[in-house]
């Protein structure tokens, strides 16, 4: 249903038209914002149903950056979004259930991943539970509040 893939920084137009909706703003930024970090360490990724691009997310390749408490090197999910006009469709549980296939391909060294996601955001913490994360020790203050972390074993996802 869902195919992932590396989105070059030459090719960010691909995913230019995904439009954040009113209940994603406290949460995630716009694809603009997303697309402009310039971070060697943060590899871009894209959500494509056939040929559609309907989603985009970056692999941060040092995530204590983020997540103090981790070690170094240790890789986050971060920037998940799912284009508003695609909501609702299933794209996003796609997108999760299809990305431990895909990062044991992408990243072979990768044993586990870690993300941060708002509190407040019950939906996404509930789409990634679904998936195989797990809620992980304390959370931290981010940019909308208190954020939980939380980590995906890829040998048992």
């Amino acid at each position: 249903m869902i195919t992932l893939a590396p989105l070059p920084r030459s090719q960010i137009d691909w995913v230019a038209h995904l439009i954040l909706t009113e209940p994603q703003y406290p949460f995630v930024g716009e694809i603009q914002e997303l697309t402009a970090e310039k971070d060697p360490q943060t590899d871009f990724h894209t959500g494509l149903r056939g040929e559609t691009y309907v989603g985009f997310f970056k692999i941060d390749h040092d995530f204590s950056r983020v997540v103090e408490r981790l070690p170094q090197g240790t890789f986050g999910f971060r920037g998940l979004l799912i284009g508003g006009q695609y909501q609702g469709l299933g794209y996003g549980s796609a997108l999760l259930r299809a990305l431990p296939d895909y990062l044991r391909r992408t990243y072979p060294e990768l044993r586990e991943i870690w993300l941060a996601v708002d509190e407040a955001n019950s939906r996404a913490i509930g789409c990634y539970e679904k998936s195989g994360w797990v809620i992980s020790g304390p959370g931290r203050i981010g940019r909308s509040g208190p954020e939980q972390i939380m980590q995906l074993d890829l040998a048992a996802a």
